[in-house]
């Protein structure tokens, strides 16, 4: 049997197990066609705060993945339903949102009014996600919002993520800077935590035994699948997970080099 066969629900990973900057990674786009065509439900699930569904969508969309708008899961949508399932009367509410105009567009959707300047140092809610140009400023009024009350919320920890220059500083990095400032940790939305996984599952009918998160990373990707008790695949993109993966607690039930080996025989797999 293939280890394809296994699973019926895919939960994919996109920066670095689809895509890496621009280009797609050899055969991610033929394995996500042939699962598309095999009745196999494909979710994307990315922790990555900066674009919006719609973008992603276009992004696979030029790599020739086609129709996938309605199962992309960003760290941004899924605390965007995270408040609003939590938090009533979000309307009479203020935030103060870190991040990229996409990231406040999701919480704008929520009904929280976005603040800035002196009145975001009263906000009741501190959402952060990391972007490009996050400097002092941002970071010292989130440190004065909470020390007023704000609930701290993160759309994920990701102390980097992969270009083709290399592994560079991601959300988790700058969130960092406001945690030790505040003396305070952020509810995270992205993997390792459940609440993206929650929402895809909760969203498809399908047995967890049969569901499957396949990733490039121990500590969100494989660690959230085994915290959301589905199955897990690490794709050995990086020979660095190789030696990361010898020093780890977080073991995978199955290892990969790419895609393509989804379809290698389980008995093969196991005796490599």
């Amino acid at each position: 049997m293939k280890l394809v066969d296994l699973f019926d629900c895919f939960l994919i990973d996109l920066d670095g197990v689809i895509y890496i900057g621009d280009s797609a990674v050899p055969g991610s786009v033929e394995t996500i066609k042939y699962l598309l065509n095999n009745n196999k439900t494909v979710i994307f699930l990315t922790n990555n705060p900066r674009h919006n569904i719609s973008q992603y969508s276009q992004k696979l969309n030029k790599l020739g993945i086609e129709g996938t708008s309605l199962n992309i899961i960003t760290s941004s949508t899924a605390l965007a339903q995270h408040i609003k399932i939590e938090f009533k009367n979000l309307k009479d509410k203020t935030a103060f949102v870190i991040g990229s105009n996409s990231l406040k567009k999701e919480i704008e959707h929520t009904g929280l009014k976005l603040v800035t300047g002196d009145e975001a140092k009263k906000a009741d809610f501190l959402i952060f996600g990391g972007h490009p140009e996050f400097h002092y400023d941002e970071m010292k009024i989130a440190t004065l919002a909470l020390a007023n009350g704000a609930h701290f919320f993160a759309t994920n920890r990701d102390m980097v993520y992969p270009t083709i220059e290399g592994h560079i500083p991601a959300t988790g990095a700058m969130l960092a800077s406001i945690e030790v400032a505040s003396g305070q940790k952020a509810i995270s939305a992205g993997k390792p935590e459940t609440m993206m996984f929650d929402l895809a599952c909760n969203h498809h009918d399908h047995e967890k035994d049969r569901t499957v998160i396949i990733g490039d990373h121990l500590d969100t990707d494989i660690l959230g699948g085994q915290n959301a008790g589905i199955n897990t695949v690490l794709i050995i993109s990086d020979p660095n997970i190789e030696e990361e993966l010898k020093q780890s607690d977080i073991k995978p039930d199955y290892i990969i080099k790419n895609l393509k080996e989804l379809f290698i025989d389980i008995n093969d797999l196991d005796n490599r």
